[in-house]
């Protein structure tokens, strides 16, 4: 089984209780093509959206989230990075999620430097690593951090020098039995 992240934005501010109950109401389309749900990253604008699942591959998420007439903007297996443990010594009360682009591949060993030499722009910055995922090919990566706020983790990702295309605050929810 992959691990695969489905991406989705919102022209107008949507209620995770409503997206919620419409996956709810389309769980047989999943359960159809051996497809489960983890968790949800919630954007604090509710415009954007990170579903992360578990399937066969990301064709198999894309053909459930076709049959259940669910959009969305793509979807990527990815695996998750292994880069440490958090150490919860920041001072955070915001999830903050960076998602970056890269135009050559990466690998795990890029973000293990990254975090082990740049760590201290985390620090200063209040901010902490809490997990990631990077997609198969290298050329996408999902991180998640406890921070003040989001500002305080794009600060520290530019001093740093590790390129991000999006930062934002929010909400995680978990699938029920994670």
């Amino acid at each position: 089984m992959e691990l695969v992240i489905v991406e989705r934005t919102f022209p107008q501010p949507a209620q995770f209780e409503d997206i919620h109950a419409l996956d709810g109401s389309d769980a047989w389309c999943l359960s159809a093509h051996r497809v489960r749900s983890l968790k949800t990253l919630f954007s604090r604008d509710r415009r954007r959206m990170l579903c992360f699942y578990e399937a066969p591959d990301a064709e198999a998420v894309r053909l459930a989230e076709g049959e259940a007439r669910t959009t969305f903007d793509r979807a990527w297996t990815c695996a998750q990075l292994r880069i440490g443990s958090p150490d919860h010594k920041a001072a955070a009360t915001e999830y903050v999620v960076v998602e970056r682009l890269f135009p050559e591949p990466v690998t795990p060993e890029f973000f293990a430097e990254a975090l082990r030499e740049k760590g201290w722009c985390l620090d200063l910055h209040r901010a902490e690593y809490v997990e990631g995922y990077l997609s198969t090919d290298g050329l996408r990566a999902v991180c998640l951090f406890r921070a003040p706020d989001a500002e305080s983790v794009r600060l520290a990702n530019s001093q740093a020098g590790i390129p991000y295309a999006r930062v934002w605050t929010g909400s995680i929810h978990l699938s029920p039995g994670q």
